[in-house]
């Protein structure tokens, strides 16, 4: 059988370079493509989505981990993206994981298993990139976490404290330039974070005051609403199951209050499916895997959100998006915005386009009761 040809200009770059270099060189050269604004231009829908004072340009993002020093800030606003998530972005600096390789590939799934670990430049530099980008068609979240390091002291008195004493200077640092945040304790990639997810008192002790501090900045600064704040959820349970309603109702009911938290992104990679298929997965440091095989955990997981999450809060769909019917399935499921990443390491930037005008073809259909467009006259 003859190899199948390139068909775009993503194509050729993806077979000529960005393949050959391995995953994590070559993930950073497409965001220097990004930065330098190269050939990668596309219209975005207008398919605005308001929610408590702010206007979604479409529902379609990408995803963090992506950018996650804001270093691409204006090639992502040209690449269709309604919104994105910087981040993972920590207090300080921190190199990630040290033990390599930390990407790789799942071709034949269309998957991509990492364990970089946070790799940040520090939540002063972050700030000072989002304070210069002046541009209004995109919105930008900060995705947000406790240091590593901070992580490593969980058996010694006052973690806590110093888990929420993190996550207050983060919130304060970046509330200028942020539309909102999103608190990450749910990558693998890191030594004990999920832990301080599923512990007793994540949502009052550690959300509820950030979330507390968020209101007292957005009263100084004489904001109508406080920049909400938004929790990033795993896809599977502590022994690795699919989410039901059941199992997922101790984690989320002390959250699905609006004075805890505003809503909650789902979700994030998979431990279950990296020690599965990922070759490089160990059971000290198995990474997760994202891409086409974490969808079917990202729709049970939103479909178990929604009957659980309190039905003002935001509720945002990820993992395992590669074509445009399945955006429409998490939208289905209870998901009102949508977020992107590994399915454009293969077939690059264009799906988000793709997938927000779908989207809005969807909506028309189904909220108007107009007929698909293709059927409509002229």
């Amino acid at each position: 059988m003859n190899e199948q040809k390139p068909r775009t200009l993503y194509d050729v770059a993806d077979r000529l370079l960005f393949k050959p270099l391995g995953p994590e060189f070559a993930h950073k050269l497409a965001l220097l493509a990004l930065a330098l604004r190269f050939s990668f231009h596309t219209p975005q829908v207008n398919d605005p989505f308001p929610w408590r004072g702010l206007i979604f340009p479409n529902r379609v993002g990408v995803a963090a981990g992506f950018d996650k020093n804001a270093f691409a800030l204006t090639g992502l606003a040209e690449i269709g993206a309604g919104f994105a998530e910087i981040g993972t972005i920590l207090t300080r600096p921190w190199p990630g994981n040290l033990l390599r390789p930390r990407m790789a590939r799942l071709e034949a799934e269309q998957g991509v298993w990492n364990r970089l670990g946070f790799p940040s430049i520090g939540a002063r530099r972050v700030a000072l990139r989002l304070s210069e980008f002046r541009r209004g068609d995109i919105l930008f979240g900060c995705n947000i976490a406790p240091h590593p390091l901070t992580l490593r002291t969980a058996s010694e008195p006052g973690f806590v404290a110093r888990v929420r004493a993190e996550l207050d200077e983060l919130v304060t640092l970046l509330h200028p330039w942020t539309k909102f945040f999103v608190v990450n304790m749910s990558s693998p990639n890191t030594s004990g974070l999920r832990g301080v997810l599923h512990g007793d008192g994540f949502a009052q002790e550690i959300i509820a005051p950030t979330r507390a501090r968020l209101q007292q900045l957005a009263r100084k600064a004489g904001q109508k609403w406080p920049t909400p704040l938004l929790v990033k959820l795993p896809p599977e349970t502590p022994e690795r199951a699919p989410w039901s309603v059941a199992t997922m109702r101790p984690l989320v009911k002390p959250l699905a209050q609006l004075d805890v938290c505003d809503g909650f992104v789902a979700v994030n990679t998979s431990i279950g499916l990296a020690l599965e298929k990922a070759p490089f997965a160990r059971p000290d440091a198995p990474g997760g895997v994202s891409g086409a095989p974490l969808f079917p955990l990202a729709l049970a997981g939103m479909r178990s959100l929604v009957e659980l999450a309190h039905r003002d809060q935001l509720r945002v769909g990820v993992g395992g998006i590669t074509r445009p019917e399945d955006a429409i399935a998490l939208i289905d499921a209870g998901a009102q915005l949508v977020e992107i990443y590994s399915a454009m390491v293969y077939q690059g930037p264009t799906l988000l386009w793709k997938v927000a005008d779908a989207i809005q073809e969807y909506a028309e259909i189904r909220e108007f009761g107009l007929p698909p467009r293709g059927e409509r006259s002229a």
